[in-house]
Protein backbone atom coordinates (compact mmCIF):
# COMPACT_ATOMS: atom_id res chain seq x y z
CA UNK A 1 0.00 0.00 0.00
CA UNK A 2 1.33 3.41 -0.88
CA UNK A 3 0.68 6.71 0.92
CA UNK A 4 -2.13 7.77 -1.43
CA UNK A 5 -3.95 4.44 -0.95
CA UNK A 6 -3.46 4.69 2.81
CA UNK A 7 -4.81 8.26 2.84
CA UNK A 8 -7.96 7.17 0.97
CA UNK A 9 -8.43 4.27 3.39
CA UNK A 10 -7.86 6.47 6.45
CA UNK A 11 -10.42 9.03 5.22
CA UNK A 12 -13.11 6.40 4.65
CA UNK A 13 -15.17 4.55 7.24
CA UNK A 14 -13.82 4.14 10.76
CA UNK A 15 -11.06 1.55 10.48
CA UNK A 16 -11.23 0.60 14.18
CA UNK A 17 -14.98 0.09 14.18
CA UNK A 18 -14.68 -1.99 10.99
CA UNK A 19 -12.22 -4.31 12.77
CA UNK A 20 -14.62 -4.72 15.69
CA UNK A 21 -17.47 -5.42 13.25
CA UNK A 22 -15.42 -8.21 11.66
CA UNK A 23 -14.97 -6.35 8.36
CA UNK A 24 -11.41 -4.94 8.52
CA UNK A 25 -10.16 -2.68 5.75
CA UNK A 26 -6.78 -4.42 5.78
CA UNK A 27 -7.08 -8.21 6.07
CA UNK A 28 -6.14 -10.28 9.10
CA UNK A 29 -5.51 -7.77 11.87
CA UNK A 30 -3.42 -9.32 14.64
CA UNK A 31 -5.40 -8.68 17.83
CA UNK A 32 -3.06 -9.27 20.78
CA UNK A 33 -5.37 -8.25 23.64
CA UNK A 34 -9.04 -7.62 24.16
CA UNK A 35 -11.32 -6.95 27.09
CA UNK A 36 -14.83 -5.54 27.34
CA UNK A 37 -13.66 -1.93 26.71
CA UNK A 38 -10.32 -2.00 24.86
CA UNK A 39 -8.47 -3.93 22.19
CA UNK A 40 -4.84 -3.96 21.12
CA UNK A 41 -3.57 -4.93 17.70
CA UNK A 42 -0.30 -4.94 15.87
CA UNK A 43 -0.07 -1.93 13.60
CA UNK A 44 -1.08 -3.23 10.17
CA UNK A 45 1.32 -0.76 8.52
CA UNK A 46 4.24 -0.89 10.97
CA UNK A 47 7.41 1.14 11.02
CA UNK A 48 8.94 -1.09 13.71
CA UNK A 49 8.45 -4.73 14.67
CA UNK A 50 6.03 -5.01 17.58
CA UNK A 51 4.37 -1.61 16.95
CA UNK A 52 0.84 -1.77 18.39
CA UNK A 53 -2.30 0.36 18.52
CA UNK A 54 -4.43 0.47 21.67
CA UNK A 55 -8.05 1.43 21.05
CA UNK A 56 -11.27 1.82 22.99
CA UNK A 57 -14.02 -0.39 21.60
CA UNK A 58 -16.47 2.46 21.98
CA UNK A 59 -16.22 4.84 19.03
CA UNK A 60 -14.63 7.92 20.57
CA UNK A 61 -12.90 10.74 18.76
CA UNK A 62 -11.88 13.02 21.62
CA UNK A 63 -10.43 11.61 24.81
CA UNK A 64 -11.27 14.75 26.78
CA UNK A 65 -15.00 14.64 25.97
CA UNK A 66 -15.87 11.20 24.58
CA UNK A 67 -14.31 9.06 27.31
CA UNK A 68 -14.98 9.18 31.01
CA UNK A 69 -12.01 9.58 33.34
CA UNK A 70 -12.36 5.92 34.27
CA UNK A 71 -12.40 4.85 30.58
CA UNK A 72 -9.29 6.96 29.90
CA UNK A 73 -7.46 5.52 32.90
CA UNK A 74 -8.33 1.98 31.78
CA UNK A 75 -7.09 2.73 28.26
CA UNK A 76 -3.82 4.14 29.62
CA UNK A 77 -3.39 1.11 31.91
CA UNK A 78 -3.56 -1.13 28.86
CA UNK A 79 -1.17 1.20 26.99
CA UNK A 80 1.38 0.77 29.79
CA UNK A 81 0.96 -3.02 29.88
CA UNK A 82 1.29 -3.12 26.09
CA UNK A 83 4.49 -1.04 26.25
CA UNK A 84 5.95 -3.46 28.81
CA UNK A 85 5.06 -6.46 26.63
CA UNK A 86 6.52 -4.80 23.52
CA UNK A 87 9.70 -3.83 25.36
CA UNK A 88 10.17 -7.39 26.60
CA UNK A 89 9.40 -8.86 23.16
CA UNK A 90 11.62 -6.52 21.13
CA UNK A 91 14.23 -5.46 23.73
CA UNK A 92 13.47 -1.86 22.75
CA UNK A 93 15.66 0.90 24.18
CA UNK A 94 12.52 3.07 24.47
CA UNK A 95 8.83 2.66 23.77
CA UNK A 96 7.09 5.73 22.36
CA UNK A 97 3.41 6.53 22.73
CA UNK A 98 1.33 9.02 20.81
CA UNK A 99 -2.34 9.76 20.28
CA UNK A 100 -2.58 10.77 16.64
CA UNK A 101 -5.42 11.03 14.14
CA UNK A 102 -7.77 13.86 13.26
CA UNK A 103 -11.45 14.42 12.47
CA UNK A 104 -10.61 14.03 8.77
CA UNK A 105 -8.50 10.88 9.03
CA UNK A 106 -8.38 8.02 11.54
CA UNK A 107 -10.79 9.80 13.87
CA UNK A 108 -11.32 6.88 16.30
CA UNK A 109 -8.99 7.38 19.27
CA UNK A 110 -6.04 5.02 19.15
CA UNK A 111 -2.78 5.18 21.05
CA UNK A 112 0.36 4.28 19.11
CA UNK A 113 2.81 2.17 21.10
CA UNK A 114 6.01 2.05 19.06
CA UNK A 115 9.30 0.42 20.09
CA UNK A 116 12.68 1.92 19.29
CA UNK A 117 15.08 -0.99 18.62
CA UNK A 118 18.57 -1.29 20.06
CA UNK A 119 21.17 0.31 17.84
CA UNK A 120 18.80 2.85 16.30
CA UNK A 121 20.79 6.00 15.44
CA UNK A 122 19.52 9.11 17.23
CA UNK A 123 18.29 10.73 14.01
CA UNK A 124 15.98 7.70 13.48
CA UNK A 125 14.50 7.77 17.00
CA UNK A 126 11.41 9.53 18.40
CA UNK A 127 8.90 10.55 15.70
CA UNK A 128 11.27 9.30 12.98
CA UNK A 129 10.82 5.78 14.39
CA UNK A 130 7.10 6.10 13.66
CA UNK A 131 7.30 7.48 10.10
CA UNK A 132 8.48 5.07 7.40
CA UNK A 133 6.55 1.85 6.84
CA UNK A 134 8.55 -1.32 6.67
CA UNK A 135 7.66 -4.75 5.41
CA UNK A 136 7.17 -7.27 8.17
CA UNK A 137 6.50 -10.74 6.83
CA UNK A 138 3.16 -12.28 7.89
CA UNK A 139 4.88 -15.14 9.73
CA UNK A 140 6.98 -12.62 11.69
CA UNK A 141 3.83 -10.59 12.49
CA UNK A 142 2.18 -13.76 13.83
CA UNK A 143 5.28 -14.60 15.87
CA UNK A 144 5.42 -11.10 17.40
CA UNK A 145 1.67 -11.16 18.03
CA UNK A 146 2.00 -14.48 19.86
CA UNK A 147 4.75 -13.23 22.15
CA UNK A 148 3.00 -9.94 22.92
CA UNK A 149 -0.34 -11.72 23.40
CA UNK A 150 1.25 -14.17 25.84
CA UNK A 151 2.88 -11.38 27.86
CA UNK A 152 -0.34 -9.36 27.97
CA UNK A 153 -2.21 -12.40 29.28
CA UNK A 154 0.21 -12.73 32.20
CA UNK A 155 -0.72 -10.93 35.39
CA UNK A 156 2.82 -9.70 36.08
CA UNK A 157 2.63 -6.79 33.61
Amino acid sequence: MNEKEYDQLARSECFMCRILEGDPMIPNPEIVYEDERVFVMLNQLPTQEGYCLVCPKKHAERFETDLTTEEWIHLQTIVQKTAKAIRETTEAIRVYTASLGSPERNSHIHIHVCPCPKGTPFDQQQFEAMKTWKTVEPTRMQELAGWIRELLSESRL
